[in-house]
């Protein structure tokens, strides 16, 4: 995944895009043919009233914790790449506790299981897995731009939801937010485990867009995942991409959270 504020690598595989001339000098760029469309496509986004935000690696990294069991894994024996371990984690098990169907403690007591570790090895992971999850969550803080970005939205008048596929109701991930500080800046705040839902299912976007008054064509998704893009776009919405994954098609690709008011309200694209 890339980090905010370095243009990705993954435009290159995309020749219809815009292609950033000197890409350190731009803020965000757009899906087209016309390398001059930033101002154009800035004047088509005039019609968006309002945003629905992914959480966990667009507000904030989320992905300390997984970096940090990758190398504990890897030490146990495990060998597979980070990206199989939690390819399984989120699809066989991480999934149903997002929806509230499975504890989130016995779900990741079975994935470990699930990898060959002997119980020795499993009780060692889940004692050190819990103490160092607490920590890691106690240090996040909003990634750079992003608490000025959802200021100049609010001081527009632009209202804003939070879409999240959590463990957590949405009553915690409202303490979340305003541990860091950004709880005022949201019309409402919605958890996949309320839901019974997880993204790319219809029922979030439509259920955020309910929160905020909004048809689909009058709202844009602002997220990472490839899959949670796509859903929001098949739903009628725009899409937005920011510290996205390889594959993930969007409207705009955002390479600085702080971007993002000037894309909504027709401003030039910013300087790094």
């Amino acid at each position: 995944m890339n980090a905010p504020g370095s243009p990705p690598a993954i435009l290159a595989r995309y020749p219809e895009r815009c292609t950033p001339r000197g890409a350190g000098a731009l803020s965000w760029t757009t899906r087209s043919q016309n390398p001059d469309c930033l101002p154009a496509c800035q004047r088509s986004w005039s019609h968006i009233r309002g945003l629905v935000f992914d959480m966990g690696d667009v507000l904030y990294d989320a992905g300390a914790w997984r970096r940090w069991l990758a190398r504990l894994l890897a030490r146990q024996g495990v060998s597979e790449p980070a990206h199989v371990l939690f390819r399984i984690w989120d699809q066989q098990y991480l999934d149903d506790v997002h929806r509230g169907r499975r504890d989130y403690a016995e779900a990741f007591a079975a994935f470990l299981e699930g990898l060959g570790l002997s119980p020795g090895q499993r009780d060692e992971v889940l004692a050190a897995s819990w103490a160092r999850k607490r920590e890691l969550e106690a240090q996040v803080i909003p990634f750079a731009g992003v608490r000025s970005a959802l200021a100049a939205l609010a001081e527009r008048g632009i209202p804003l939801a939070a879409l999240s596929d959590s463990e957590h109701p949405a009553e915690q991930l409202c303490r979340l937010l305003a541990k860091l500080g950004l709880d005022t800046y949201f019309t409402s705040v919605i958890s996949s485990r309320d839901l019974g839902q997880t993204k790319p299912a219809p029922t979030c976007y439509l259920a955020a867009l309910v929160s905020l008054k909004l048809q689909p064509e009058e709202a844009a998704f602002v997220g990472h995942d490839a899959e949670e893009l796509a859903g929001a776009s098949r739903v009628g919405m725009a899409t937005i991409a920011f510290n996205y994954e390889p594959g993930a098609m969007a409207d705009v690709y955002l390479f600085r959270m702080d971007a993002l008011p000037a894309l909504l309200t027709g401003g030039a694209a910013g300087a790094a």
